[in-house]
């Protein structure tokens, strides 16, 4: 009777990527912020220009310019809901750069674009390009650093995608008014090319699975001889021995939809991260006309005004950075040492309450034309706000869904871009029937009566919810 193989459990002896020194793992953050921050600013960089670009290409319908941002939007967002379970499957680190790459052909193609028609189908193959390094970016931090170390890093990849958003404008405004627009795709895709280099010097591989797998290959490659006479088998804690790759092609590609279906941690927090994300980019794509049409400023003076959104940007992710950790800490300690992703949440009390008092502030002020810096301070609230929401959001995820984080996150990116697509569409009819006040009034209501109460129902239910869920919880 021949004799059973042997089995061989491969496992982290020291090299885990939460082992990794600190010097690494911030090498690899930053090769994050740097797409996490350009992509973003790719989005809303053509705000300025669409009167523009229409005009240029003889478009004469209010919704065929924002498009040119929305399409891009639309891909950026929805991106990940393909490529974050795909990052589970081959690694960040192809998805990233592969994202990289694409995302650089087809944004300097829109740069010699000859029609609307053109520069759309450019904006929106350049959008999933894009999107890689959202859908991977949260998840890697949770890959390299621990819960309790997670705090700062997550508040810098998450800041890059909102400061980008508001930096975008500002560039594309100037860049408009003095030269041409397509030096806005031009400009773009000099950085993403300087951006691609920097990540292939500085990234590496994180995801824990895949890196388990190469080591069992290497010890494979190691043993040959054996491995050839059959005495052992090599297998990690990750491998499923009854799933062929189709099967586990399909389940991971489709997992983040099934999140959004069956997991209602998942689905309350995708709704209103999706309803923030829209507000945002409702305020961002209409802002430069308040101060072009209203206050009768210069293009380029006018997109100045950005930097009210872009101080409430950076507002909160400093607030997030500092607090975030000592909060969890503290929450920690008082439950005897151990931790829960509730403890993420009391920030988002105060956040949550930010958005509709800037809505208020600022859709009054502009509606009575006060001085310049009121409309601007009330800008900055909600965004402030929802940046510590989003970052709060995107830490509560990382520690429910630990190994699925991507998957968990293409969830909430599904409705992030349905809202940050369709919101700025319909911006201009909105201010046109209601006015600024009453137009801003109504996003507030709807803010105060979805997003307050959601960071309470979570704190009370939320461990009722993740004992329910087969995926939550599960350690890397």
């Amino acid at each position: 009777m021949k004799p059973a193989p042997e089995e061989v459990l491969i496992e982290f002896d020291g090299d885990h990527p939460h082992d990794w020194p600190e010097r690494r793992k911030w090498m690899v953050t930053f090769s994050l912020t740097i797409p996490l921050f350009l992509m973003p600013l790719s989005s809303t960089i053509t705000t300025p220009a669409v009167t523009t670009i229409a005009s240029e290409f003889d478009v004469d319908s209010s919704i065929t310019g924002p498009l040119a941002l929305s399409l891009f939007l639309l891909m950026y967002c929805l991106g990940p809901v393909l490529f974050g379970p795909l990052s589970e499957l081959y690694g960040r680190i192809p998805i990233l750069q592969g994202g990289n790459l694409f995302y650089l052909a087809f944004n300097l193609a829109a740069g010699f674009s000859n029609s609307m028609t053109q520069l759309l189908v450019f904006r929106l193959l350049s959008g999933v390009g894009a999107s890689t390094s959202l859908a991977v970016g949260a998840s890697t931090i949770g890959d390299v650093f621990r819960k309790e170390e997670r705090g700062l890093p997550v508040a810098l990849v998450s800041m890059g995608p909102v400061l980008g958003s508001c930096v975008g404008p500002i560039v594309g405004g100037f860049i408009t008014e003095y030269s041409s627009w397509r030096w806005c795709f031009f400009a773009t895709s000099i950085a993403a090319g300087v951006s691609l280099v920097i990540c292939l010097t500085l990234s590496s591989e994180t995801y824990a699975p895949v890196l388990l797998e190469r080591k069992k290959r290497k010890c494979i490659a190691n043993f040959e001889e054996t491995e050839k006479s059959g005495s052992r088998t090599w297998r990690t804690k990750f491998d499923n021995e009854n799933e062929s790759l189709n099967q586990r092609y399909r389940r991971t590609l489709f997992r983040a939809i099934y999140f959004l279906c069956t997991q209602p941690i998942a689905q309350c927090l995708a709704c209103y991260y999706g309803y923030l994300y829209g507000i945002i980019y409702l305020l961002l794509s209409s802002f430069s006309d308040l101060w072009t049409e209203k206050y009768q400023m210069d293009l380029s003076i006018g997109t100045l005004n950005y930097i009210a959104p872009c101080c409430g940007y950076l507002g909160g992710a400093i607030i997030c950075a500092f607090l975030t950790d000592p909060i969890y800490r503290r929450q920690v300690a008082r439950n005897n040492g151990e931790g829960k992703p509730e403890f993420r949440l009391p920030m988002m009390v105060p956040a949550s309450l930010l958005v509709p008092i800037g809505l208020f502030w600022y859709g009054w002020s502009a509606e009575y034309k006060a001085h310049w810096i009121i409309p601007d301070i009330g800008i900055a609230l909600p965004l402030m706000g929802a940046t510590i929401v989003f970052q709060c959001v995107s830490a509560y995820l990382l520690d429910t869904f630990p190994l699925y984080a991507a998957s968990a996150n293409g969830t909430v990116y599904i409705l992030r871009g349905l809202t940050g697509f369709g919101f700025p569409l319909f911006s201009p009819e909105m201010y046109a029937a209601l006015g600024y006040g009453w137009g801003n009034s109504i996003l507030a209501f709807i803010a105060l009566f979805i997003g307050c109460p959601i960071p309470f129902m979570l704190w009370k239910y939320g461990g009722r919810l993740r004992a329910a869920s087969s995926y939550a919880d599960v350690e890397t």
